[in-house]
Formats: C-alpha cells, sequence, structure tokens
C-alpha cells in the first residue's frame, strides 16, 4: 500500500529558541493540529515550554512528565489541538498530527545500527499521523540521520 504525504524533514537547528520558534511557526500555521514534541531529557522539555508560553500560541502549550506528583505536568488533554511537549520514555500509544524529535543528536553516541536506537525511532516516528521533523543540533549530522532515504533535509 503506498503512502502519499509530504517526506519527513530533517532540520538542522542553531538552538533551542530555533526549536521553539519552528513549533511556533507550525502551530500557528496548522491551529487545529495537535504537535506533539518528543524529547530525550525533561530539561529540554521544561525550557521549550519555557520559550513556547512565551510565544502566546492560540492553545497553551502542555507538558506530561511522569515524575509531577502534583498534576500540572501529569494531566493532558489529548484531543485539545495544539502542542505537547513529551519525554521519549512516554510517548507510546499516543499520536499527532505532527510529530517533532528535537533533539536527534542526542542519540549520537549510540551505534546506528543498535536494535534498541531502531527500536525507539520507530516507535517516535509512527506517532505522526501527517507531518514528522527529525531536528538535530550540532555542527555534524547525527550518523544515525546520515544516508536517509525519503526524506527533506532543511537548515
Amino acid at each position: 500500500m503506498a503512502r502519499s504525504g509530504p517526506l519527513p524533514v530533517v532540520r538542522h537547528y542553531s538552538g533551542n529558541k530555533d526549536v521553539a520558534d519552528d513549533i511556533a511557526t507550525m502551530a500557528a500555521r496548522q491551529p487545529r493540529h495537535r504537535i506533539g514534541v518528543i524529547v530525550g531529557s525533561m530539561r529540554t522539555a521544561a525550557d521549550l515550554m519555557g520559550r513556547l508560553e512565551r510565544a502566546e500560541l492560540a492553545h497553551r502549550p502542555q507538558l506530561y512528565s511522569s515524575v509531577d506528583a502534583s498534576g500540572r505536568y501529569r494531566d493532558l488533554d489529548l484531543v485539545r489541538p495544539g502542542v505537547v511537549l513529551v519525554h521519549r520514555a512516554s510517548v507510546k500509544g499516543l499520536d499527532f498530527d505532527t510529530v517533532v524529535i528535537a533533539d536527534a543528536e542526542s542519540d549520537s553516541a549510540i551505534d546506528p545500527t543498535s536494535a534498541g536506537l531502531r527500536m525507539a525511532y520507530y516507535v517516535m516516528i509512527t506517532r505522526a499521523r501527517d507531518h514528522l521533523v527529525l531536528g538535530w543540533q550540532g555542527r555534524r549530522l547525527p550518523s544515525h540521520l546520515e544516508g536517509l532515504t525519503g526524506v527533506s533535509m532543511a537548515h
């Protein structure tokens, strides 16, 4: 069965401000979409959350943290549109119109042929219904993103 739609995008970011600006632009262009931002560290999630809250998006961004006891970052409204930041370990079973893997460079030290890495990316990329952005920061494209076919490279 052939699938149609836009190609996944591999995008280089200059920093978290660049990531947040890109996500805010996506949210403004598609105000009815749910955008899942998948991160490898809660520090990155908290930084992006602060930037997105200051961006005054149409819908307040949400962040999920499994360690938040108070409930603010534990209870998500997964049917409303907007941005949801979530750690990789908590993304299984969720789906979004657009998925942004915000920090693919965090996997640079892992063997790109590793079964664990391949499974983690399978789970993350299959959360996207329509659009997928594989984002990275740094000077060199992460080895696990090298040689991808069927993607668009963007800066």
